[in-house]
């Protein structure tokens, strides 16, 4: 049958459909980075019925995306972000941004404050599809069960400042009923949505001495009951409250308040002195609060009193809360002297426990400290459980056990200012006492919490479980007695720490999976299985996955759907990892019939940890590869009947890209090693293409990795250079203990030459080099040893390791002296003994063997790699007339955060490599520079022919 051009034309307007020649993908430029957008906060309702995620853009406005999984149907609202879905899937609510040119219109008004664009909410009935907006929003919540109550916290009105108070909401959307109350600075809203508990503050006036009337800040506290509809007034009184918290079950709250000075009234109890934070609690049979805790509590150490930066936190159990004491702050003497009379001086002592740096960057830390004490409601008793001495208290058991860890750096605080690793003293501290009982002494292992990963009490409160680096197994003490400890893992053949470090420090651990009920068991990680081990070491440790993770070098990871700390389902869900092919994908496992895992699903790809609906068997989870952005996938909890629900980044289909692929080869000290070699679509035949190699440590199980097109931050981004027409290869690089340098050159070297013997299309005229801050070591020093890379971009490179030795890392105040000894630069001695090492892996004296030109970026406010750092390297390259360009980003630190820096190092970079690799003019900026008369004025991108 023939059809008429007419006919196509008339399908044409009537679908929509464009007929168009096909046209060749085209190579990603610089003005695409702001088109290419990222996926994230998906949420999926407790009932299973609604998926929520968010699309936004690199700059500019993005959209919420939902669907009814029951029609399919999606629906999407601009700028709306966080979304909180009720606990009984009535609604959702979230935020909705103001427009990102609105925001910056006002900017270029020169607009602040108050008189910004605020965010709205927006309230959304999934059944009915009725739609309610409320403007400037300061936050909201929702009740986490039970309940559809939500708390609506407004900003002022223009004009006014939120600390003066600003309206509350308390809202049903499921009946329409709503509570307001003015002047609110601070609320929470109990987990059940029964009880809504906040703070108002008002003004009241007193008549002084001097008959002048005068007006002091008035503070009222309440609780509004959304089953009663009633609101309690538990504290009306001139001074300020802060710091509100409620009980999940919302049958208690606890608040701090300090009295104002009322003209002519002394205070007749601690609680009103003025200046002075104590703690009130009030339970839900009372009509008021009182206080509890002042300076002469009993339990309270002397001179102590809350501190004004107390946190509160419940137990789950009813009967205890915990809060923050300090020292009662000593004021200050006037000080009449004038700014330029007084002297100002930093004093470093030998014996200060930590460096006046690090002192000086927890300042506000150390001035806010609070120590852990305990309030137990029924016996009305305060204990303190931490002190200077013993300054740090983990809960466990949500609180509610009778013991808690307590941990003490306080003796090695300068032995670990020099050596790897945070020494303390362990404590079991006993809730109802606080006496401590010492369990581990000095000890230096993982970090001790309550969470299922880490060492600490089990959930159940019966044992407290640790890894021991002197003999590398894990032990466990019973807490109810004292009996020997138990090791349990000496019978495991398979070491527990990383098989893979390579540093001249204790290795890591793969941690712990988690707990069954009643603490039966603790499932314990080796490199690739799970074991199944009797907390009392009587049972001989069963592999849960029968040795299959080591058999097929495949790791398991416990994928913890719900989010408890004990275990209580039979089969587990196990995240999969295959070191060898870089496959991944779920096996499931049982718990009570320990045996080979049964796959479910085992892909080249990287697959997300799935999320779970609470009422459902549907698992939201994402996947991808190089060339497959992570868009959103359901299926259930077999990883059938799968459905792809989200499409993020569909102009891709429009561009060039590439393909990654695993290598191998045998570096030049026999490693067997492995690297991701990216490659242009379909390489012309008989063309040459440059190739840039990347590099950091370790990095080829990112095979299946999605790299957003995006400005650089510090590296080059994988998919524009492809799509432009280069080459990228990035080796793994095992490093021997005293030759880091050489370490990367026996992996890089060998490894770019393996390239070129098995790729016909790599042009070994036209290699480069780049990376960032370890990267950028590496690279600074290769170019002492070889001339086979044609130009190299390193950025925050350390130089001289003689001179950053004895340095400061400024972002955090701490001395560098054993990351040079003991971890990442792995020399494995200090200077005085092993000056050599230090000079022979510091690429600034050799620069005079340096015949490649280089790129650098080093910032000023780098905290990590202080810049001199680059600026010795440039000056020594620089008095030997070699080619070398220092970018500084003015206030940037270790890797750029502001978008228009990243702008314009990605066009930097780019004119650089394209400059040397495939032959195009320099820019102004290479040729000339950009004098300092210029800057701001010019950029310097135009090529010179």
């Amino acid at each position: 049958m023939k059809i008429s051009l007419l006919a196509i034309l008339l399908l044409q307007v009537l679908t929509g459909i464009v007929i168009s020649a096909p046209s060749e993908n085209k190579p990603l430029t610089h003005d695409d980075y702001d088109g290419w957008n990222f996926l994230s906060r998906q949420q999926i309702s407790p009932d299973g019925n609604w998926i929520s995620w968010e699309v936004n853009p690199q700059s500019g406005d993005g959209w919420l995306h939902y669907l009814d999984r029951r029609t399919g149907t999606v629906d999407s609202v601009a700028r709306g972000t966080r979304v909180s879905f009720s606990p009984g899937s009535e609604y959702m609510a979230f935020r909705i941004r103001p427009q990102a040119a609105e925001i910056r219109r006002v900017k270029a008004e020169n607009k602040r404050g108050s008189q910004m664009p605020r965010d709205s909410i927006a309230i959304y009935m999934l059944e009915s599809g009725i739609r309610m907006y409320i403007p400037r929003v300061r936050s909201f919540a929702i009740a986490r069960e039970d309940s559809p109550w939500i708390a609506i916290h407004l900003h002022a009105p223009a004009g006014r400042n939120n600390s003066d108070g600003s309206r509350l909401i308390l809202f049903n959307p499921v009946t329409v009923e709503q509570h307001e109350f003015s002047n609110v600075v601070e609320y929470t809203l109990s987990g059940n949505g029964r009880i809504a508990a906040f703070i108002r503050k008002g003004q009241t006036a007193f008549v002084n001495d001097s008959n002048d009337t005068i007006k002091v800040d008035q503070a009222t506290v309440q609780v509004f009951d959304t089953e009663e509809r009633s609101a309690i007034k538990l504290l009306d009184s001139p001074g300020t409250a802060k710091t509100i918290r409620v009980h999940e079950k919302g049958g208690q709250a606890a608040f701090l308040f300090s009295a104002a000075r009322v003209p002519g009234r002394k205070p007749s109890t601690p609680s009103q002195d003025p200046g002075l934070h104590n703690l009130w609690h009030w339970q839900e049979e009372s009509t008021a609060a009182r206080p509890i805790i002042t300076p002469e509590t009993r339990g309270m150490p002397d001179g102590w009193n809350v501190s004004e930066h107390s946190f509160i936190r419940f137990a789950e159990k009813e009967d205890r809360f915990f809060f923050g004491t300090a020292e009662i702050p000593v004021p200050e003497p006037e000080d009449t002297l004038l700014t330029d009379e007084r002297f100002t001086v930093d004093i470093w002592h030998y014996q200060d426990p930590r460096l006046q740096p690090q002192q000086l960057n927890e300042l506000s830390r150390d001035q806010e400290r609070t120590y852990t004490a305990v309030y137990h409601i029924e016996k009305e008793e305060m204990v303190q459980l931490a002190d200077r001495r013993m300054p740090y208290i983990t809960t466990t058991q949500r609180g509610s056990g009778d013991l808690e860890v307590g941990t003490s750096p306080v003796p090695y605080q300068i032995q670990s200012s020099f050596e790897q690793g945070n020494f303390r003293d362990v404590y079991l501290v006993n809730i109802n006492t606080g006496k401590r009982r010492l369990v581990l002494e000095k000890y230096r292992g993982p970090s001790l919490a309550s969470s299922g990963r880490s060492a600490g009490i089990s959930p159940g409160g019966k044992y407290f479980l640790y890894y021991s680096q002197l003999d590398s197994n894990w032990h466990s003490i019973p807490v109810d007695s004292n009996p020997a400890r138990a090791n349990l893992t000496d019978n495991i053949e398979q070491p527990m720490y990383h098989e893979l470090h390579d540093q001249p420090s204790s290795p890591g651990i793969y941690g712990i999976a988690g707990w069954t009920e009643g603490d039966g068991h603790v499932l314990l990680y080796d490199r690739y299985d799970i074991w199944k081990v009797d907390p009392e070491g009587n049972q001989k440790p069963v592999s849960l996955t029968n040795g299959y993770g080591r058999k097929n070098c495949i790791q398991f990871q416990y994928v913890n759907l719900e989010g408890n700390d004990i275990i209580a389902d039979d089969e587990l869900l196990l995240s999969a990892f295959n070191d060898i092919n870089k496959q991944s994908g779920f096996y499931a496992v049982s718990i009570q019939e320990p045996g080979n895992p049964v796959r479910l699903v085992m892909e080249d790809a990287n697959f997300y940890t799935p999320q779970k609906a609470g009422g459902s068997d549907l698992l939201l989870w994402r996947k991808s590869t190089f060339a497959e952005f992570p868009d959103l996938w359901t299926s259930d909890m077999q990883f059938a009947n799968r459905k792809k629900i989200s499409s993020a980044n569909p102009q891709k289909a429009g561009f060039k890209w590439g393909t990654a692929q695993l290598v191998d080869w045998k570096s030049f000290t026999g490693d067997s090693l492995q690297g991701i070699l990216y490659t242009p679509d379909d390489p012309e035949p008989g063309r040459k293409y440059p190739m840039i190699v990347y590099f950091y440590e370790r990095s080829s199980h990112n095979l299946h990795r999605w790299h957003n097109p995006a400005p650089s931050r510090s590296t080059i981004n994988i998919p524009y250079a492809v799509s432009n027409d280069y080459v990228i290869f990035v080796p793994d690089i095992p490093y021997q203990t005293g030759y880091p340098g050489l370490s990367a050159y026996n992996s890089i070297v060998s490894g770019t030459k393996a390239m070129l013997h098995r790729f016909d299309h790599i042009d070994p005229d036209n290699l480069g080099l780049q990376g960032q801050s370890w990267g950028g070591y590496q690279i600074t020093w290769l170019i002492t040893r070889t001339d086979m890379f044609r130009a190299a971009m390193a950025g925050a490179p350390v130089s001289n390791m003689t001179s950053a030795y004895g340095g400061i890392r400024w972002s955090s105040g701490i001395s560098r002296i054993f990351q040079y000894e003991q971890t990442q630069s792995r020399i494995g001695r200090s200077l005085w003994e092993e000056p050599d090492l230090y000079m022979e892996n510091s690429p600034v004296f050799f620069a005079d063997r340096v015949n490649t030109p280089l790129l650098m970026m080093h910032n000023d406010d780098d905290g990590s790699v202080p810049w001199y750092q680059g600026i010795e390297y440039f000056m020594a390259l620089r008095r030997l007339g070699k080619p070398v360009w220092m970018l500084n980003y003015n206030g940037e630190s270790h890797n750029l955060t502001r978008r228009p820096n990243m702008m314009d190092l990605s066009k930097r970079m780019g004119q650089f490599f394209d400059h040397y690799l495939k032959g195009k003019p320099a820019p102004v900026w290479m040729v000339y520079g950009i004098p300092a008369t210029r800057k701001g004025r010019t950029h310097g991108y135009d090529l010179v022919n």
